[in-house]
C-alpha cells in the first residue's frame, strides 16, 4: 500500500440514495429498508449495488476525507457480503457534514464540495 514515502489510501465505496418516505430509494427508485433488523433482498442488493460510486482519498481535500469517511456503514450493509464496507449516503437537504457537502449532478455525478 506504500509507494516510497507516500501511503496509497483505497477508495472508500459509497451508496448514493434518494429521500423517499418511508424508505430512501436507491438512484434506480428501489426503496430500500436500512434499519438494523432488516435483511437486504437480493433485489434490493443490485439496486445498491448499481447505486454506488468510488470515492478516491486523492481527490478529495481532508475535510472532505473525513466526512467521507464519517458516512456510516449500515448494519445490514455489513451483513451482505456485497455491500458489507459501504458507507450510505443520502442525498437530502440535510446531505452535509460540517462544511462539506454532496451533491448529484446529472453530468459530473457525486459532487462533493466545502463552503468557502
Amino acid at each position: 500500500m506504500t509507494d516510497g514515502d507516500t501511503l496509497r489510501l483505497e477508495p472508500f465505496t459509497v451508496v448514493v440514495l434518494l429521500p423517499g418516505d418511508p424508505h430512501p430509494r436507491a438512484l434506480d427508485g428501489t426503496p430500500v429498508n436500512l434499519s438494523d433488523a432488516h435483511d437486504l433482498t437480493d433485489a434490493e442488493q443490485q439496486a445498491l449495488l448499481d447505486s454506488s460510486v468510488h470515492i478516491f482519498p486523492d481527490d478529495l481535500t481532508e475535510r472532505s476525507y473525513e466526512a467521507v469517511a464519517e458516512l456510516p456503514i449500515p448494519r445490514c450493509f455489513r451483513r451482505s457480503g456485497w455491500l458489507q464496507d459501504h458507507h450510505a449516503l443520502v442525498l437530502d437537504e440535510a446531505a452535509r457534514t460540517g462544511p462539506v457537502r454532496f451533491e448529484l449532478h446529472e453530468i459530473y455525478g457525486l459532487c462533493i464540495e466545502e463552503d468557502e
